[in-house]
């Protein structure tokens, strides 16, 4: 699941695109979602505060209908595999289109591979290291963009 195959309707989200459905662990399909709302920061600075607010969001709505199985199991794999999708939609067979700056996709890396090497057990460590590293990266860039500013 995508967050470009949802739409919002007038009682409840439409999902689109179903011929990608299939039946397999939840947490990459949450896992796979969020990846999307954080590498869409770096597309989109002007917006990476409200794309980390609909992370928040979607992961907090996302464990209210969690009836299968515990949440915080689900979550601790989502929050393992997301790195890894990370870093996958940078480095893998099926990248992103709106990163294409090797700056940009080396932030990535940064984040993800720590991340794979010691998971952690909550999307929102993994959010936080994200926020962290992109406020870094904007210092790093707006120094670059006025000298003046070291």
């Amino acid at each position: 699941m995508s967050p470009k195959n949802i739409l919002v309707g007038p009682t409840s989200p439409v999902l689109l695109d179903a011929e990608c459905a299939w039946y397999g662990d939840p947490a990459f399909d949450l896992a796979f979602c969020l990846n999307h709302l954080l590498l869409k920061c770096l597309p989109q600075p002007e917006h990476s505060s409200e794309l980390l607010d609909c992370f928040k969001i979607f992961v907090s709505t996302y464990r209210t209908h969690i009836d299968w199985e515990s949440a915080d199991d689900l979550e601790s794999r989502a929050a393992k595999l997301l790195p890894a999708l990370f870093l996958g939609r940078v480095d893998g067979k099926s990248p992103v289109e709106y990163i294409t700056q090797e700056n940009q996709k080396d932030l990535v890396r940064q984040v993800a591979r720590p991340l794979i090497a010691k998971p952690v057990n909550r999307l929102a460590l993994v959010a936080h290291a994200w926020h962290d590293a992109l406020v870094d990266y904007k210092t790093m860039q707006s120094r670059k963009l006025d000298p003046e500013a070291r």
